[in-house]
């Protein structure tokens, strides 16, 4: 099978027929629908229900005790049947094409590669800049710092990759932001760049984009580990402290789920503490921390 197309959904029953309805759409049918219900208390399962029959394509349900997105990515990288592996979350439905269109550069990638696209909203506006003029393949890290190419896009990762690198549990977190794992396969991951919308997003009021304020307070452990790995990435000094405060901040607030740097820049990462401590004063005075 070419692609298992993953959502995974946490008491969002009443969303998931237009990710459904879009999925009918496709001309081209080589993919399962990979759903993880992380511990829902709706009717999600008998909405799935109405789903796993009478489709060109495969339809595949688990539930698993509610972990967070990032522990229903791991579970379905473990059971995914597809060569390729994209996220389409319960709040997004594929562009009528998307997959016609994405089949012949799936075509071209070799096994150690993926393909990034666009995501755009329901009015059609892209949630990022367009790809830099000439470049083809790149990686998520130099597409975004290097080409200043900043933004939400549809990232399609062999899947055996993803099974050798799945995301990092903190015990009491339910979040880990994805940049964590992008900024990982990086390093030995090239991304050839489709200029096609393949996602259209439509946010919900609870969630992540309107409640990261929240989000960062209850999981610092995993923000924490974000900045960490994003030192050694940053190739701007300013940015490099900013991301060095940011740890040393997000460390305090981890406490025993701390991350310790051991990258090239440890004399950076020591003095920058007590801009990580006003870091840390800000988001309890400011953010309610």
């Amino acid at each position: 099978m070419k692609l298992t197309i993953f959502t995974p959904t946490y008491n969002r029953a009443n969303l998931l027929e237009r990710v459904f309805q879009s999925l009918i759409k496709q001309s081209a049918c080589d993919f399962e629908w990979l759903i993880i219900d992380d511990g829902s208390s709706d009717n999600t399962e008998d909405v799935v229900e109405r789903y796993l029959a009478n489709t060109s394509f495969s339809v595949r349900y688990f539930r698993k005790e509610n972990g967070g997105k990032h522990s229903a990515h791991n579970f379905a990288i473990n059971v995914a049947k597809g060569d390729y592996f994209m996220c389409l979350d319960s709040d997004d439905q594929l562009s009528d094409d998307a997959i016609e269109s994405l089949f012949p550069c799936l075509n071209n990638c070799d096994i150690n590669s993926g393909i990034i696209a666009y995501k755009a909203d329901k009015q059609g506006n892209l949630l990022s800049n367009t790809f830099p003029n000439g470049i083809v393949i790149t990686n998520t890290v130099d597409l975004t710092i290097k080409y200043c190419c900043d933004g939400e896009f549809t990232l399609i990762y062999p899947t055996q990759l993803l099974r050798k690198n799945p995301f990092p549990i903190f015990e009491n977190e339910r979040f880990i932001t994805e940049c964590v794992l992008y900024d990982r396969l990086s390093d030995f991951c090239d991304m050839r760049l489709l200029p096609k919308v393949m996602c259209i997003c439509e946010y919900q009021e609870e969630g992540y984009s309107n409640n990261i304020n929240t989000i960062m307070k209850n999981n610092p452990a995993g923000f924490c580990l974000y900045y960490m790995q994003r030192i050694d990435l940053e190739i701007n000094q300013f940015r490099r402290m900013i991301a060095s405060g940011k740890y040393q901040c997000f460390r305090i607030f981890a406490k025993d789920n701390k991350s310790n740097y051991n990258g090239k820049h440890r004399i950076l990462v020591l003095f920058s503490r007590p801009l990580g401590i006003a870091f840390a004063v800000y988001y309890k005075l400011f953010r309610s921390f």
